[in-house]
């Protein structure tokens, strides 16, 4: 049987606006649906949402694409930004948190209804529900994996040195499907490592 939940929520942001960086709090109210009976997996989708939310956004600043310079220039500097694909108003983080908190709960639950609001939007409240066009968000992007990833910042790496594993993050918040952290633990890596022919034989 599906579930009807509600969820409330509160973080801290910053926002790269009309040419200057401002912090934020925001409000958002989220009503849910479950779509298993495997109680597990319905934990695990909750408890998706809630490392979002609270760890990969903590202090997080969205940035529009009009002002990418400044996304990876903040980024080089070590803060957290969160690229968007329109202006960091409270309308487009909204919709972006619909779509992307979605994503990673893979349709283990399903958000039917976000509202949010924040203080420098003077607590005007923005309503989004599964009937609603989705805006610039139609686009491929990040918002639609269902990984840690909340920004398409490229690192700088020396790519004959570096090998990129692709990952989903949840592994290191335990919070992989049942099935995926039972076959991690029968996973065998052989690794061929090539001999240097200049050092001499030990």
């Amino acid at each position: 049987m599906n579930v009807r939940l509600q969820y409330e929520l509160e973080f801290m942001a910053g926002i790269y606006y009309e040419g200057r960086l401002q912090l934020n709090q925001y409000s958002a109210s989220l009503q849910l649906l479950t779509q298993t009976t495997d109680t597990l997996r319905t934990n695990i989708a909750m408890e998706r949402l809630k490392a979002f939310l609270y760890s990969e956004l903590c202090d997080t600043v969205f940035v529009g694409p009009e002002d990418r310079d400044k996304a990876e220039m903040l980024s080089v500097l070590g803060m957290n930004v969160t690229t968007l694909p329109d202006q960091p108003v409270d309308q487009i983080i909204g919709v972006m948190l619909y779509c992307k908190l979605n994503a990673i709960m893979e349709d283990q639950m399903l958000i039917t209804k976000l509202d949010i609001q924040s203080y420098l939007g003077d607590s005007v409240w923005y309503q989004h529900d599964e009937d609603d066009a989705i805006g610039p968000f139609r686009e491929d992007g990040w918002w639609h994996k269902p990984t840690c990833q909340h920004n398409d910042i490229e690192s700088e790496v020396d790519s004959d040195k570096v090998v990129r594993v692709a990952t989903t993050g949840w592994t290191e918040y335990r919070l992989d499907w049942p099935e995926a952290q039972e076959n991690a633990g029968n996973t065998v890596v052989f690794a061929n490592f090539q001999r240097n022919e200049n050092q001499p034989t030990q």
